[in-house]
């Protein structure tokens, strides 16, 4: 075995040569793990898209009793959503969501152009 003592041991330790760490290390670490923003678990587009079939079906559930009363039911939710002003309602409404979501943060470049930059 070995005969060495702790103290001779720290002393062996301490003398080693030991390379500097990065200048970023700090940084790349607090980045990744403190300052790290979790990806979404639901797209919001998905989000979306399930909460209008959840509301859908509810309505069809609580309006529509029997087969024949939800087939009425169907027939009258197609008929209202063919009228011309629905349509072009509702391709409006998801052109702008689409375009406000699409669309590029530009306050960065508002502080740059006021800051002279």
């Amino acid at each position: 075995m070995n005969d060495r003592t702790d103290d001779e041991l720290d002393r062996l330790l301490a003398a080693l040569p030991l390379e500097e760490p990065p200048a970023d290390l700090r940084a790349s670490i607090l980045a990744a793990t403190v300052q790290h923003v979790p990806a979404e678990p639901v797209d919001p587009w998905e989000a979306s898209a399930w909460g209008v079939l959840l509301a859908l079906a509810l309505w069809f559930v609580t309006h529509g009793s029997a087969f024949g009363g939800g087939v009425a039911l169907l027939e009258r939710g197609a008929f209202a959503l063919a009228q011309p002003a629905t349509l072009l309602w509702l391709t409006v409404g998801l052109a702008v969501a689409f375009a406000l979501s699409a669309a590029p943060d530009f306050s960065a470049g508002f502080n740059l152009a006021r800051k002279g930059h």
